[in-house]
């Protein structure tokens, strides 16, 4: 018989040139490691500065409040909706109601006290026929964040 080797070149055993098990596991391991810290700081972050804006629109609301009332001899707006709507929102950026940093809604600012997630509030306290004096409230995600009281 004759020799099996006829002349070709056998070409000899090539290691892989990808990732091992081992080394991927260990990547995925980092990964979930840098995840499990990332995500919860993230979402810290993603709820105060949530809750930074509904103090910025509590200080507008105030702004705009102040600017009426210096129009009427100190005597602040009602509040209803419809006074918030004739007296206040005019004054407000963009003569419009202010976004619900949460809801994504131009709902501020509401009549009353803020409540409900994200509103701005806004009270006031009439003597004698007269508003003298208001509160404005910011609620963020879970309490009151912010009150404001102006006005004698």
């Amino acid at each position: 018989m004759g020799s099996l080797d006829h002349g070709v070149d056998v070409p000899a055993v090539r290691q892989a040139s990808g990732f091992t098990l081992v080394e991927l596991a260990v990547v995925l391991i980092v990964l979930g490691v840098l995840a499990a810290i990332a995500i919860p700081n993230y979402m810290s972050m993603t709820r105060k500065a949530k809750e930074s804006t509904v103090k910025r629109n509590c200080h507008n609301v105030q702004l705009a409040v102040e600017l009426f009332a210096t129009g009427t001899n100190g005597v602040y707006p009602d509040a209803n909706d419809g006074a918030i709507v004739a007296n206040i929102v005019p004054e407000l950026p963009g003569a419009q109601r202010l976004r619900n940093p949460f809801t994504n809604l131009r709902t501020e600012p509401v009549a009353g006290a803020a409540a409900a997630i994200g509103q701005t509030g806004y009270q006031v306290t009439n003597l004698l026929g007269v508003n003298v004096s208001y509160t404005i409230t910011g609620f963020g995600q879970t309490a009151l964040v912010l009150t404001q009281s102006g006005g004698q």
